[in-house]
């Protein structure tokens, strides 16, 4: 069952919270000196459920439809948003995106997408997906995601200023970089940062 913003809010501000993300924390950068990128990335999925559950995400596990394997989901404000991660040495390009596209095209109308790549997007990635297309996903980087990890700001107020900005301007990536300066640290606080 979705627990409301003041309950998640509540959660965020307790002792257990801090410790469960300073123990996701933890293991992010353990990760990061893996130098078998794919045991990390496999590594990767576990840890971005386990920080959906403890933000009342309510994650899925991978999980495979019609030949095609999903990272994952979760529920934001009773939308799901499927979920592809990748750790990769390089950027990820634009062929990486297409794919994740037609993976959300091919469900409803009203699916959504999140595309972690902890290493990043190539420069002209992020245009694919607005070449003719209206774009049904946003881009989540590897900052984004260390912020999150190291408490500057709240992984569903990200979450929301990143959807905001799809919505509105049609921007699949902003950075935390962008968003921090206006982004509150918890839904229910209403203290900027920056």
């Amino acid at each position: 069952m979705a627990r409301s913003a003041a309950d998640v809010t509540a959660a965020t501000d307790s002792p257990a919270h801090g410790a469960a993300l300073w123990h996701l924390r933890t293991r992010f950068y353990a990760l990061a000196s893996n130098p078998d990128r794919q045991a990390a990335g496999r590594a990767l999925q576990d840890l971005l459920n386990e920080l959906f559950q403890l933000f009342g995400l309510e994650p899925r596990q991978p999980f495979r439809v019609s030949g095609e394997e999903i990272d994952g989901s979760f529920v934001l404000d009773y939308e799901t948003y499927l979920v592809e991660a990748k750790w990769t040495k390089e950027p990820v390009g634009e062929a990486d995106l297409l794919v994740f596209r037609g993976k959300v095209e091919g469900k409803s109308a009203f699916t959504r997408g999140v595309f972690i790549s902890l290493s990043g997007f190539s420069v002209p990635a992020p245009d694919a997906l607005t070449r003719g297309k209206q774009p049904n996903f946003f881009l989540i980087d590897g900052y984004d995601l260390s912020m999150v990890l190291e408490g500057q700001v709240d992984l569903p107020v990200l979450l929301r200023q990143k959807v905001r900005a799809l919505t509105e301007e049609g921007k699949v990536f902003v950075s935390a970089k962008e968003l921090l300066p206006t982004t509150n640290r918890t839904a229910g606080k209403g203290v900027p940062h920056g």
